[in-house]
């Protein structure tokens, strides 16, 4: 059985300006549906769900050469992700360090895709765990 992948982000600021800006701006339309349960860390942004202290998403970067892969390469592109906590089941998930376990769905904003928009996703997915 192979190892399930986990990624463990570099420091914020040391991702690239361009992919920085558009996570932090995608956090902020987050930040402003939900309040204090988004919160920005070393490393990400996390937002909790609303019936638990549990992490229902998260806002990662991925640059390479930036941060380490733990497991499976999972062939990312450079990019801003959003990460949904998976709750069993299975599919292509990835976890993040320290909590490598932790599974979340993942998927890659685009570019043009508009901020408020997915903001607004996370927030009522996280809403309603």
């Amino acid at each position: 059985m192979f190892p399930e992948t986990s990624y463990q982000t570099a420091p914020l600021a040391d991702y690239a300006r361009v992919l920085y800006t558009r996570a932090a701006g995608l956090f902020q339309a987050v930040e402003e549906c939900v309040g204090p349960r988004a919160r920005q860390y070393k490393g990400s942004y996390s937002v909790f769900a609303a019936s638990s202290v549990a992490t229902a998403a998260k806002i990662v970067i991925y640059e390479a050469g930036k941060g380490k892969i733990n497991g499976l390469d999972p062939q990312l592109a450079d990019g801003v992700y959003v990460l949904i906590r998976l709750h069993g089941g299975q599919g292509r998930t990835l976890g993040i360090a320290p909590k490598h376990h932790e599974r979340f769905a993942y998927f890659r904003l685009h570019e043009g895709q508009s901020l408020e928009e997915v903001g607004e996703f996370i927030a009522a997915y996280a809403s309603s765990q």
